[in-house]
C-alpha cells in the first residue's frame, strides 16, 4: 500500500491498481479497502485505475486510531478529497459503500470539482431513528452472541481486538448525536451535488429506510436509484454480480 500524510498529521494508506480512467472506492464501518470491497477492486482494476483508501483510523491508515466525532462523515470526505489534491489522477467516480458511500455523497456536496459521477450502495443520506436504535442494541459488545460472531471475527482481523469496544461504541454515540440534531448526514446539502449518481441499495435494508434513499434519490438533480432484489446491506456479498454490472454500466455512461 501507498501512504500520504494528511493536512492534520493523521495518516491514509491506500491501494493505487490498474490504469484508465481513475475511481476512487470507499469501504465501510469496521471495514478495510480490501476486506469489504476486494472482488471489487480487483476486477474494476483490469479496466479503470483504482484507488482505494483504508478510511482514516481503520486497518493500514493509522495512527490515529479511529474514532466517530459527529461530523465523522464530512472529514472523511474532506481526507477524500486531500488524497485526490495529492495525487492529481483528475475528476474521478467515486464508488462508496455504506459509510463511505454516505461520505462519498458529502464529496460531491463540497467538492464537485473533484469528481465525475457517483456509485453509493447501503445509503439514505440520514440517520433515521431505527439505524440509531440498531447500533445501540450492539452495546455492550461483552454480550455479543454467536449472531454477532462473524463480524466479532472480522474486526479483530481487520482492526485488532483492542479495536472492537471503541468502534462499536463510538459510532453507536456519533449516530445518536447525529440524529439528535435532526439526522442529517447529506440530504440536506443533496440538492448541490450536480455530478451524475446512481444510488443502489438491497430490497432487504433494515436500517436505512426505503423512504429515505428515495427522497435522497428525489433530491439529486441527475439521480437513479436502483433496488436490487433478494439482498441486503452488503450488495457486493449478496449479489456481486449484479452489483458490478450495474457499476459497470455507469462507468461506462460517465467515464
Amino acid at each position: 500500500m501507498h501512504q500520504i500524510t494528511l493536512p492534520d498529521g493523521a495518516t491514509l494508506a491506500y491501494h493505487d491498481l490498474g490504469a484508465g480512467p481513475p475511481l476512487l472506492v470507499l469501504h465501510g464501518f469496521t471495514g478495510t479497502a480490501r476486506s469489504h470491497l476486494g472482488g471489487l477492486i480487483d476486477d474494476l482494476a483490469r479496466d479503470y485505475r483504482v484507488i482505494a483508501p483504508d478510511l482514516r483510523g481503520y486497518g493500514a491508515s493509522r495512527p490515529p486510531v479511529r474514532d466517530f466525532p459527529p461530523d465523522f462523515y464530512q472529514r472523511d470526505a474532506a481526507d477524500m478529497a486531500a488524497l485526490l489534491e495529492q495525487l492529481a489522477p483528475g475528476p474521478v467516480v467515486v464508488l462508496g459503500f455504506s459509510d463511505g458511500a454516505e461520505s462519498a455523497l458529502v464529496l460531491a456536496a463540497s467538492r464537485p470539482d473533484l469528481l465525475r459521477g457517483v456509485v453509493a450502495w447501503g445509503v439514505a443520506g440520514v440517520i433515521a431513528p431505527p439505524m440509531a436504535a440498531a447500533a445501540q442494541r450492539w452495546l455492550p459488545v461483552s454480550a455479543w452472541g454467536e449472531n454477532r460472531a462473524e463480524w466479532r471475527t472480522e474486526i479483530i482481523a481487520t482492526q485488532g481486538e483492542a479495536m472492537l469496544e471503541p468502534l462499536i461504541a463510538g459510532w453507536a454515540a456519533a449516530v445518536a448525536a447525529i440524529l439528535a440534531a435532526g439526522g442529517n448526514i447529506v440530504y440536506d446539502q443533496a440538492d448541490q451535488i450536480r455530478c451524475p449518481v446512481l444510488l443502489i441499495n438491497g430490497d432487504g435494508e433494515v436500517n436505512n429506510l426505503p423512504e429515505d434513499v428515495r427522497r435522497l434519490a428525489e433530491r439529486i438533480p441527475n439521480a437513479r436509484l436502483e433496488f436490487v432484489a433478494q439482498s441486503g446491506h452488503a450488495i457486493q456479498d449478496d449479489q456481486p454480480e449484479r452489483l458490478i454490472r450495474l457499476i459497470r454500466e455507469f462507468l461506462e455512461q460517465v467515464c
